[in-house]
């Protein structure tokens, strides 16, 4: 393989394993905001909840909608359970949502410096191409694996489970 093909392919790959956390942490935040949002919906409609709602509801797949659809099988018999049942998951929805975007916020600046860590080899590569220095190709595998273990620590960093 040219050296220029094999460097091109490695920076390129670098990029797409620097990039990978920052999606993850981007899918957290979007999670968290829809989460936030089926809460106050939950708080609004006091526990009456449609089928569109509880599909919303059922694609945040938090556990605790469970003990809901449970109460929600039983609220014909008793509305104000079903009312409590709502009001304890919105609850929790704002919980998990708060915590979670806390987290965030903490690991930022984590995750920004890690991402700063991690695109300086690639920018070590290139400069080392300008200075016509050749790297062989089984010591930029060697940095790609390393690389993508780095990635693979930002993307725990940037993921949080509740």
């Amino acid at each position: 393989m040219h050296p220029d093909v094999a460097l091109s392919l490695a920076c390129l790959l670098i990029a797409v394993l620097v990039i990978l956390p920052a999606i993850e942490a981007s899918r957290q935040r979007r999670a968290s905001r829809e989460s936030s949002a089926v809460a106050t919906a939950l708080i609004e409609s006091a526990g009456v909840v449609d089928e569109e709602f509880l599909a919303r509801l059922r694609r945040l797949a938090i556990p605790e909608t469970i003990a809901f659809e449970f109460a929600r099988q039983f609220g014909s018999q008793d509305p104000a359970l079903l009312a409590d049942a709502a009001q304890r998951l919105a609850l929790r929805l704002k919980r998990r949502a708060a915590f979670e975007r806390k987290m965030l916020a903490r690991t930022a600046s984590g995750r920004r410096r890690g991402a700063l860590a991690a695109a300086a080899p690639g920018v070590t590569l290139l400069g080392l191409r300008l200075a016509d220095v050749v790297l062989p190709l089984p010591a930029m595998t060697l940095l790609i694996g390393v690389e993508a273990f780095g990635c693979w620590l930002l993307w725990r960093l940037a993921h949080v489970e509740v």
